[in-house]
């Protein structure tokens, strides 16, 4: 195989969203955000964290994705996902290019400083449903 094909083979997989880690892919990680975060039911409440939806998504959280509009618009599952594209790709946007999903995991579970926070216990609650 010459470098031409192996290097098309390559951008291929980086298309269809394999992870550089081997974790899964986006698809992957949204499933498995739907799941430890609300069972998969798009109109779960926290009311003690003011995280609603299916990814469980804070009103700050919200506010800093730049979406207009209502926090409760994210009881639809497709903007609450666009809610989430955006904060990862503000804040993380190599690790959503890369599709590095356990560093968005961990950004969803703890926010921008989640680097100085353990988020091993929820990247672990992730991994299961990969």
């Amino acid at each position: 195989m010459n470098k031409i094909n192996l290097s098309l083979i390559l951008v291929a997989f980086a298309a269809l969203g394999f992870s550089n880690r081997s974790h899964g892919t986006k698809e992957d990680l949204f499933r498995a955000m739907a799941q430890v975060e609300s069972s998969g039911n798009p109109k779960a409440i926290n009311t003690k964290e003011t995280a609603l939806g299916i990814y469980q998504i804070r009103l700050l959280y919200f506010l800093d994705a730049r979406i207009k509009g209502p926090h409760t618009q994210v009881y639809e599952p497709a903007i609450a996902r666009k809610v989430c594209e955006k904060y990862f790709m503000r804040y993380e946007p190599k690790a959503f290019i890369n599709n590095d999903i356990e560093t968005l995991a961990r950004l969803h579970n703890a926010g921008p400083n989640w680097r100085k926070k353990n988020t091993d216990g929820y990247w672990n609650k992730i991994k299961k449903h990969l």
